[in-house]
This record gives C-alpha cells, sequence and structure tokens, in this order.
C-alpha cells in the first residue's frame, strides 16, 4: 500500500538542531520528516535564499523551531531573539504553503517579531522533552486534520485527477450499471470491477510502463459500452470466475509529470536526485488521495473501484 503521508521540512538554527531532531522524532509517524542538514535537501551551487524558495514549493508541511540564539538591544532593552533565518525561512514557508501548513515551535522567553502578536504558537522549555513532544502534538493533531478534512492544493496531480476521474471512471462506473456485456472464448461476462494501478514511479512513459505491466501479468484488452463511447480497458478473464471479471488500468495522465518537475528543477544532467524523488512521491501521493476522495463521492464508484500499488 502507497504510503499517503505528508512531506515535512524540519528547519531551524545551528544551536536548535537538537530540538530540531526531537521534533522530527516526534511527526514521524503523521509524516516523512525531512530536516534541514539531511542530505540531499540543499541542491549545490545555488543560494540558500533560491534553495528555500524551491523546498517551500516541495514540501507539504514546513516545521521550524525558534531557539533563544542572539542578544539584542531593542528599545534600550537587551532581548533574546531567535535566528534571523529561522523567521525568514518560516515566513517564506507561510507565503508559499498558508498559515495551516506551517508552524513554529518557540523557546519560552524569547521575543518573536510584533507581527506575531496575537498568534497562538506552542512554547517550550530548555531541557523539557516533555514540552517539545507537546508542541509536536499540537502540529501533528493539524496535520492530520488537514488530510482528514481532505484539504486540496495546486498540485498538477490535483487537475489531473479530478480529470481522470470525470473522463474515465465516472463513464466506466456508469456504464457499468447498464448491465454490459463481455464475452471472451465463448463465457460470458457481466460483473466488473476496476482497479486503479498506481505506478511506483513517474520514471518515463507512463503509456508504456502500462503496456509492459499489462503484458507481464497477461491482461486481455477490450472494451466496454457506456453511454457516450467505449471505454478501452485490459481485463483479468478467468472463465472459472465467470461472470466476474476484473479491469486494470495505469492512468497515462501522469505522462510528462516528471518531465515538469525536471524543468522546475532546471535540471542539466541524468540521474535522479534525492529531492526529486520526494517530488515525485508526493505527486503520486497527491494523484491517489485526490483520486479516491473522488471515488469515495459516488456509492457506485465506491463499490465497484479500488486503488492499489503497481505489482
Amino acid at each position: 500500500m502507497t504510503d499517503l503521508k505528508p512531506k515535512i521540512f524540519i528547519g531551524s538554527s545551528k544551536g536548535g538542531y537538537k530540538v530540531a531532531e526531537k521534533v522530527k522524532a516526534c511527526l514521524s509517524n503523521v509524516g516523512h520528516c525531512f530536516l534541514w542538514q539531511d542530505e540531499g535537501v540543499w541542491e549545490p551551487n545555488k543560494s540558500t535564499f533560491d534553495n528555500l524558495l524551491r523546498m517551500a514549493s516541495f514540501f507539504d508541511f514546513g516545521v521550524f523551531v525558534a531557539t533563544a540564539d542572539d542578544a539584542t538591544l531593542t528599545n534600550d532593552k537587551i532581548v533574546i531573539e531567535p535566528r534571523d533565518n529561522v523567521i525568514l525561512e518560516m515566513a517564506l514557508f507561510l507565503g508559499a504553503l498558508g498559515k495551516d501548513k506551517s508552524f513554529l515551535l518557540v523557546e519560552e522567553d524569547i521575543k518573536l517579531p510584533s507581527d506575531f502578536n496575537g498568534i497562538y504558537m506552542p512554547r517550550f522549555k530548555t531541557g523539557d522533552e516533555e514540552s517539545i513532544e507537546a508542541g509536536c502534538r499540537a502540529f501533528e493533531s493539524k496535520i492530520a486534520e488537514h488530510y482528514r478534512l481532505g484539504h486540496l492544493s495546486l498540485y498538477p496531480t490535483t487537475a489531473l485527477a479530478i480529470g481522470y476521474y470525470k473522463n474515465f471512471i465516472a463513464g466506466l462506473v456508469d456504464g457499468v450499471q447498464n448491465n454490459p456485456v463481455l464475452e471472451y472464448n465463448g463465457v460470458r461476462f457481466t460483473d466488473f470491477k476496476l482497479k486503479v494501478i498506481i505506478p511506483g514511479d513517474l520514471h518515463g512513459m507512463i503509456r508504456e510502463k502500462a503496456s509492459q505491466f499489462y503484458k507481464k501479468h497477461g491482461f486481455v484488452e477490450d472494451a466496454v459500452q457506456t453511454k457516450f463511447r467505449k471505454h478501452p480497458a485490459w481485463f483479468q478473464l478467468d472463465a472459472s470466475n465467470a461472470p466476474h471479471a476484473v479491469m486494470y488500468d495505469m492512468p497515462s495522465t501522469l505522462t510528462g509529470v516528471d518531465d515538469a518537475i525536471e524543468m522546475i528543477l532546471q535540471k542539466g544532467f541524468q540521474g535522479r536526485t534525492k529531492l526529486q524523488e520526494v517530488i515525485e512521491q508526493r505527486e503520486l501521493n497527491n494523484f491517489r488521495r485526490v483520486l479516491q476522495m473522488q471515488i469515495d463521492k459516488s456509492p457506485f464508484a465506491k463499490a465497484m473501484v479500488e486503488i492499489v500499488d503497481e505489482f
């Protein structure tokens, strides 16, 4: 089963890195967490600012740790503040992802910019792991709620999933309700299920990958008549299971998503970086999640359609 956990970026100063590691441990059960010092997160030969702009687009959530790093003179008073870069990174993620997907865990007794006044942010005490865990539980609850309520993000695969459902699955489901008959080798099949195959990765032409998948498993190509046209599909037909037939489809609409990702990354080399793999998995997860939401709206589709991993 594909793991639909969101991708979470965790930022901090060098001084707050141990707290960030604790945050990663706390949130790992609800998402795939990446610390800012993890290998492959930063792209070489690009500025920190450019890297941050990219990451704000590639991750689902951002969590930042504001620790007591700098003593500054403000209004003739010495105050303790977090490192400027942590606040900047938080602001970038806020602008890119919104306030429901960007969180700040704040050490007690430090001063934040006045623009944050009136906004609740969990506080923790130095050396108090329980207070860190309590703050993480608040973030965990928000992240889980985001997925439970089905918030959609403007990823390319959101539109692809909706279009795939409306242009293919909805018509196929509607056609099956009209009692179609498929005859193969003298055997009649009248009861149909559809399994949507999510490819293991987005590398290459999905249509070619799908063709290899169908042939590997010995599926038979045919079509089911729907209201407006015939829908081609690949079938697993077993006379001993008649009248039951299983249809399979690997969404070729996903073809090109990997090319789009490479264009965004401005890649000039072959091979796949860790960040590229993270983005591709996010897109696959998003496609699957949005498609399942569309299926769940129709009792007929829920009874007939199942999303499975490539096997």
